[in-house]
């Protein structure tokens, strides 16, 4: 061969030697974009698959967190901190709540951090007589706050996340509502998955793996003071805090770390309400084999066209048209032989992304059977004012006022419009966090809820008198869940005026410095004086036995906390009951610098 290739003209050895050096340059380039292809592609999947997980966890923990509150809301639980009477009715009300829940425990501290009572009361372990004054989550609730922690049980010592709510008596706390949540469930999950996924809490502690061995272990050698902050907490068993061989390789595009030996690529994610970091690893050994084979296969190919280059080269010089001949055929089944692989890759490809496209979906189901309830809470006023519109409807076309159908069809089709963006959250999983909040006009929202209300005002014969500002009038918060907050108060006012002639609803708004008070008032017999300090409690109603479940004002009374304001009612001097809104105005940014 050495011979044949000083025998060519120096043009036809130069053009070689050029086809060659262009061919290594080929692979080389090939062989990084192959490396940046395939970063890219397990960076993608990676943040999918880490946001299912985040979403998962997420929603396994805030699927519980009304639950402390509302046993902290609960009047027979302050009334029992007050006067010790009832243990017994308390013992089973915590039994319900946390059986009702699917709740590891839901159990009631005294101010000395004293479990009083316990949803397991009648159980071996019960809680009941163990102190927990040095529990972190008690001693942020008898300040007032609510806490969440993660540990190990001090009775049973099982893991578990607890959430716990100060029990506030005549303004001050005077115990605390605890709910314990076992997560194991969710790590056995994992494991089936066949995936590695840790969860590491602020300490650098894993507390929650796919691989059960790498629980409680660290990922940094812990200090004097943090060992000795976790042994005051009873947070951790001492003797599984070793430290997991967990060391960073490369840094950047790549990630790659390596623990116990294996390397992986690391996608990591902090969670900002808890304090944690979700961190997902894929293993990079199939990443290697990919890339190295065909890099192989792209040398042998190279080496082959190279050549067979030399050989046409100089068999041109015996018989051009031969030549010419065969290296048409050889090209021809170069292609059908690379044209073959490429429709394998592709098939392979879209088997692997419609695998994957299924997974995400399973994991999308779950979270809609979850937010299933919640969907239809919040449908079912709009289907009862959907009633009331087609019921006018009827009796319009009875009166052959069909000139009236526009307006009121306009308005069923708004309804329609709201049930669909209730419903719209049932569509993407990734997008659904708790509440979405945005900007939004309060003068719109009131104008649309008592657009909505208004053939109900009709025909109960109510008089609507408003008063608002003629200028635009921001707020911070979900729009939609504060129009729900107005249908209850003016469903509240109409049910309280039943049997009346002169029926009255009024709306006044006012500015008072960066606040907006919006007052809604009736003419009614007002508010109860036995009922007046517990109307936002749950499962309170002045309605008669049958109507209501009594939790419109208690969820009105969290959605307007949530968006950092306040409720109250009073008793109007003239008569009538009168609910105030206190809300903070929204600003943006540029605004307030200017």
């Amino acid at each position: 061969m050495k011979s044949s290739f000083f025998a060519l003209s120096l043009k036809q050895r130069i053009r070689i030697f050029l086809f060659s050096v262009l061919t290594l340059l080929a692979v080389s380039l090939l062989g990084i974009l192959l490396v940046q292809y395939y970063l890219k592609d397990m960076t993608r999947v990676a943040d999918e698959r880490l946001t299912l997980y985040e979403n998962t966890l997420k929603l396994q923990l805030n699927k519980y967190s009304y639950l402390p509150f509302l046993v902290a809301r609960s009047s027979l639980v302050r009334n029992f901190l007050v006067d010790g009477i009832d243990k017994a009715e308390v013992n089973v009300f915590l039994e319900e709540a946390s059986h009702k829940a699917d709740s590891t425990a839901v159990y009631l501290v005294d101010s000395s951090g004293i479990v009083l009572c316990s949803s397991n009361w009648n159980k071996d372990n019960s809680y009941i007589g163990l102190d927990l004054s040095f529990r972190p989550y008690f001693k942020e609730g008898i300040k007032g706050k609510e806490k969440r922690f993660y540990g190990v049980g001090f009775a049973s010592e099982q893991p578990g996340y607890y959430i716990s709510y100060p029990v506030m008596v005549n303004g001050s706390p005077k115990g605390v509502a605890v709910v314990k949540i076992d997560l194991s469930r969710l790590q056995t999950i994992w494991k089936d998955g066949g995936e590695t996924i840790f969860v590491a809490d602020s300490k650098d502690i894993i507390i929650l793996s796919s691989r059960p061995a790498w629980q409680y272990r660290t990922l940094i050698t812990l200090s004097p003071e943090t060992l000795r902050t976790i042994q005051e907490g009873g947070q951790y068993p001492e003797p599984k805090l070793r430290r997991l061989e967990f060391e960073p390789v490369f840094s950047g595009m790549l990630n790659m770390v390596r623990i116990d030996g294996q390397y992986f690529r690391e996608t990591t994610r902090h969670l900002k309400s808890m304090d944690w970091t979700i961190s997902y690893f894929m293993g990079v050994r199939p990443l290697w084999e990919r890339i190295l084979g065909i890099s192989l296969t792209s040398f042998v190919l190279i080496g082959l066209a190279i050549l067979i280059r030399m050989f046409l080269n100089e068999r041109h010089l015996k018989n051009v048209s031969r030549q010419q001949a065969r290296e048409a055929d050889k090209i021809q089944a170069i292609n059908i032989r690379l044209e073959q692989e490429i429709k394998e890759r592709e098939r392979t490809e879209r088997e692997l992304r419609a695998a994957q496209k299924e997974l995400i979906e399973a994991g999308k189901l779950a979270a809609v059977g979850e937010m299933a309830t919640a969907v239809a809470h919040e449908l079912n006023q709009p289907i009862s004012a959907l009633k009331m519109y087609v019921a006018s409807c009827r009796l319009m076309l009875k009166r052959n006022k069909t000139t009236e159908l526009d307006p009121t069809l306009v308005n069923v089709l708004g309804i329609s419009d709201r049930m669909a963006r209730v419903t719209e959250q049932l569509k993407s999983f990734a997008r659904k966090s708790s509440e979405c909040e945005s900007e939004f006009d309060l003068r719109e929202a009131v104008n649309a809820t008592l657009a909505l209300m208004k053939h109900q005002f009709e025909l109960e014969g109510c008089e609507v008198m408003l008063n608002i500002p003629e200028y635009k009038v921001s707020l911070l918060g979900d729009c939609g869940r504060f129009e729900q907050v107005l249908i209850n108060l003016f469903r509240n006012a109409l049910d309280a005026m039943q049997g009346q002639e002169n029926k009255l609803i009024g709306v006044n708004v006012q500015i008072e410095q960066e606040m907006v008070i919006v007052r809604v008032l009736d003419n009614g017999p007002g508010i109860d004086a036995e009922v007046d300090s517990s109307v936002f409690e749950p499962f309170v109603t002045t309605k008669k036995e049958g109507v209501g479940l009594g939790l419109g004002l208690s969820i009105s009374y969290k959605i307007i906390k949530d968006m950092g304001g306040r409720i109250w009612v009073e008793n109007r001097s003239e008569g009538g009951a009168e609910f105030c809104l206190k809300l903070p105005l929204y600003q943006r940014r540029e605004d307030a610098n200017d």
